[in-house]
């Protein structure tokens, strides 16, 4: 008995979900800084929105934990504050994107790390 009932569930054929709509962020997620540089303002990352399945028009909403250039863009720059950034640390912000179409609404996010090095030491010109 157990036989028959093995043979039917193999002969069932699979079913295949349709593609959903997708959304994924793109840009700067990986930032290696100077000290220096942190300390003269904020870093700046550049992002954008890739989609799959969603119809236009699309209606675009960018959150983060910076300040975001162009809230309602397909692309935008974010500015990330680290201040009294250090040599060796890690510094770790969000970004998210609300994206709408007529029938779908999809929220994404993602985490932009920015490593903080030493400056370069100043060259020593030899003298003879």
């Amino acid at each position: 008995m157990s036989i028959a009932l093995e043979r039917r569930q193999l002969s069932v054929p699979l079913v295949i979900q349709p593609s959903l709509p997708q959304v994924v962020i793109t840009g700067d997620l990986r930032l290696s800084v100077t000290e220096s540089e942190a300390a003269h303002g904020p870093i700046t990352g550049r992002y954008r929105i890739e989609t799959q399945k969603m119809q236009e028009p699309l209606y675009v909403y960018w959150g983060a934990e910076g300040q975001v250039r162009n809230r309602q863009a397909k692309a935008t720059d974010i500015a990330f504050e680290m201040p009294q950034a250090r040599a060796g640390q890690s510094w770790i912000y969000t970004v998210q994107a609300q994206v709408t179409d007529r029938r779908t609404s999809i929220v994404t996010g993602v985490f932009v790390q920015i490593f903080v090095t030493a400056d370069p030491l100043p060259q020593v010109s030899a003298s003879a």
